[in-house]
């Protein structure tokens, strides 16, 4: 009995600690150390070429409040932004622009080419980007990719638009994946809005894969243990009575 009981505390522990690694925002943590600059219209202007995609949107960006809007951005050229109504993040994810599209082996060899589109309930994979449903202010929906820090802090209301971001195509194995949830949102599923910061994340994914992982490590021997004393304790007062 003692035996199953353990096990039953290590899976419980680990799956707890896999919720931990997905929902521990690192990125959130690097970002308040390395805060991006908010752009503007005017900084746009004064550096042609720059690209600005995932940076926070400052004062004369236009922003998407409405279908008719969103039609008229041009695909990949237009730097925007949306105020939205609200988000809802699909269970679909596609391998990240910055990402490295194989899998490494020890030697540093080339192996395995990556999965370009995955499916999974939690956010656990670190070189893949999420896709939400965002409504705009109109009540209509779009497709975007943004960071998941940018979805907590929407979530929770510290920002109340996205970062500048383009209109932009996407794969044809994202589109057929999502499209059951586009057709319940309404949502097109020839463009989405792509306001992911490639430069930013290439930059600190390895920081943020070891702080989360350092993190739920953490807690799941904390939790192990603690579980096992509140066991042995149980376990200890049930003999005691029986004898």
């Amino acid at each position: 009995m003692k035996k199953i009981l353990d096990f039953v505390i290590v899976i419980a522990s680990l799956v707890a600690a896999v919720f931990v690694f997905s929902e521990f925002n690192m990125e959130g943590i690097l970002k308040k150390m390395d805060q991006p600059a908010t752009v503007g219209s005017q900084q746009m202007e004064e550096n042609p070429g720059t690209v600005y995609v995932g940076s926070p949107a400052g004062e004369g960006i236009p922003e998407i409040h409405g279908k008719s809007d969103w039609e008229e951005a041009l695909n990949s050229i237009n730097d925007i932004t949306i105020r939205p109504k609200s988000i809802q993040k699909t269970d679909i994810y596609s391998l990240a622009e910055w990402a490295d599209p194989f899998k490494r082996r020890r030697n540093g060899a080339v192996g395995k080419q990556k999965a370009t589109v995955k499916k999974s309930p939690v956010d656990i994979f670190l070189d893949y980007v999420p896709y939400y449903i965002v409504e705009l202010e109109d009540g209509s929906h779009v497709l975007a990719q943004f960071s998941q820090n940018t979805a907590k802090e929407i979530q929770k209301g510290k920002i109340d638009k996205l970062p500048i971001g383009r209109k932009q195509g996407f794969s044809q194995t994202a589109k057929s994946m999502l499209a059951p949830i586009c057709e319940e949102y309404q949502a097109p599923t020839d463009y989405i809005f792509y306001a992911v910061d490639n430069e930013w994340q290439e930059k600190h994914s390895f920081e943020i894969m070891i702080g989360k992982a350092v993190v739920a490590v953490v807690f799941f021997f904390v939790l192990a243990v603690v579980l096992e004393l509140l066991a042995d304790k149980l376990f200890g007062k049930k003999k005691r009575q029986e004898a």
